[in-house]
């Protein structure tokens, strides 16, 4: 049995947006007020954190706990990587590393970004604490066995996991045939659904019904939502076993 905690289903800028608001969202139901998109997986040994987004800190503290085995980064886009710095002060004084990984392409551009937060530093003023594991299609955390899946982001690469029944795959526009089998007979599965029009990076909400029509798992949320997807318009028009996630909605699958 796993738990996954949403600690955050919005999309790169949140809900509400800067300038733009809440757009069709009802701003007095508090299950619209999305933090960007990242996600805790547990089992009865392992901790492991999905994506770093901007507002880590807030959502560490607001749902989770910062004592995680291991990040697992989907991607290198900036709402999915900008709160790494946020785990450093747990790792103030202890002789321990924290231990991400990701695609050897995104561990090459998080070092670049962020240099002086990982081993190969030299800088005594900013104490290094990072650990980079590069993947390909499967690795290991704990007692987590994690399959990875290529997923087309329009105008790059992203990676989704999935452990036992269960997989995350946000940030994806399409499938690979070959990506796409490896979705089949899951109990849960979140999704990145980004709108219900049609956007040339994020799957939208005619897409992600079909994707479920046909893979049938037993459970779907949706995650990595704009300002354009209002939670009890969603409940109201999507069928039982479709739902919008929401922050600090805890998830029990196989």
């Amino acid at each position: 049995m796993l738990k996954v905690t949403i600690l955050g289903c919005g999309s790169s800028g949140g809900c509400p947006l800067l300038k733009h608001g809440w757009g069709v969202c009802d701003s007095t139901n508090l299950k619209n007020a999305r933090l960007r998109s990242s996600i805790i997986i547990e089992s009865e040994k392992t901790k492991l954190l999905v994506d770093m987004s901007p507002d880590l800190r807030q959502q560490l503290l607001n749902f989770g706990s910062y004592e995680i085995d291991g990040v697992f980064i989907t991607h290198e886009h900036y709402d999915h990587i900008n709160g790494i710095n946020e785990l450093r002060p747990a790792y103030f004084g202890i002789d321990k590393s924290l231990q991400i990984y990701a695609r050897a392409d995104v561990i090459q551009n998080i070092k670049r970004m962020f240099y002086y937060l990982f081993e190969d530093s030299h800088r005594d003023i900013y104490k290094p604490y990072i650990s980079a594991n590069i993947v390909e299609n499967r690795f290991t955390i704990g007692d987590l066995s994690i399959s990875c899946i290529e997923q087309n982001h329009g105008y790059s690469k992203t990676t989704g996991i999935r452990i036992g029944n269960f997989a995350y795959t946000t940030d994806v526009v399409e499938f690979s045939d070959e990506s796409f089998e490896k979705l089949r007979k899951l109990d849960t599965w979140i999704v990145g659904c980004l709108s219900r029009d049609i956007k040339p990076t994020h799957a939208n909400l005619d897409t992600v019904i079909k994707w479920v029509n046909e893979l049938k798992p037993r459970q779907t949320f949706l995650t990595h939502m704009s300002i354009d997807m209002d939670y009890d318009s969603l409940i109201r028009d999507l069928p039982p076993n479709i739902r919008p996630a929401c922050d600090g909605l805890q998830i029990f699958t196989k």
